[in-house]
């Protein structure tokens, strides 16, 4: 084996070992989604019970969606201290990335929507597409399948103004199936990586 090949065999060793860490790091968010399935579907039906008690001043929603966003950045340290060490990958990275993106610009969103005095049911149409737009980015990095859900995103975005009196209602039923939906497959596959007697990836 001259130099070049051995450089090449060497690029490929890297690649795969790294994939097989970004794959099982991404599996530790299973519990997480699960949890925050729970979590983010409930603020989301307290968002609709808000509105539909004839709540408009923004306060409530604002101390809402704080304890909810702030129980969920809790849990994931909580849950993921004491792991294994070991830096972040690309992949978490990117995740880290998308995420905090898509809160940063929900909030925004929000911001803009009460500053314009639009009726704050534009949100969850306006909110699916910034859904569509995360998972898209997550299927760029991860695989195909993310692309389809970030297509029905983008189809509920159109169905959501269809329904505006009960578009957080819909949303939450949404976001629960596909956040819960998706933890279980991540954490299916990370029992059976552990089942086979792989090691533990660290997440943060």
């Amino acid at each position: 084996m001259n130099r070049d090949e051995a450089n090449q065999a060497l690029e490929l060793i890297r690649r795969v070992v790294s994939q097989a860490r970004d794959d099982s790091a991404l599996q530790n968010w299973g519990t997480l989604w699960m949890l925050h399935a729970f979590t983010n579907a409930l603020g989301f039906a307290c968002t609709q019970w808000q509105w539909d008690q004839g709540q408009r001043a923004p306060g409530p929603y604002v101390l809402l969606w704080s304890i909810v966003l702030g129980f969920n950045a809790l849990s994931i340290f909580v849950l993921k201290r004491g792991q294994s060490a070991g830096a972040r990958s690309f992949i978490e990275r990117q995740i880290w990335a998308i995420w905090t993106t898509f809160i940063a610009g929900m909030v925004l969103v929000a911001l803009i929507n009460w500053r314009l005095g639009l009726a704050p049911m534009f949100m969850p149409a306006v909110a699916c597409v910034l859904f569509a737009t995360a998972f898209s980015m997550m299927g760029a990095l991860m695989g195909r399948v993310w692309f389809a859900v970030a297509a029905f995103f983008a189809g509920m975005s159109l169905v959501m103004t269809a329904i505006p009196d009960h578009a957080f209602g819909a949303l939450a039923a949404l976001w629960f199936l596909v956040q819960f939906g998706g933890g279980l497959a991540l954490h299916r596959a990370r029992l059976r990586r552990l089942a086979s007697g792989a090691r533990e990836a660290k997440l943060v």
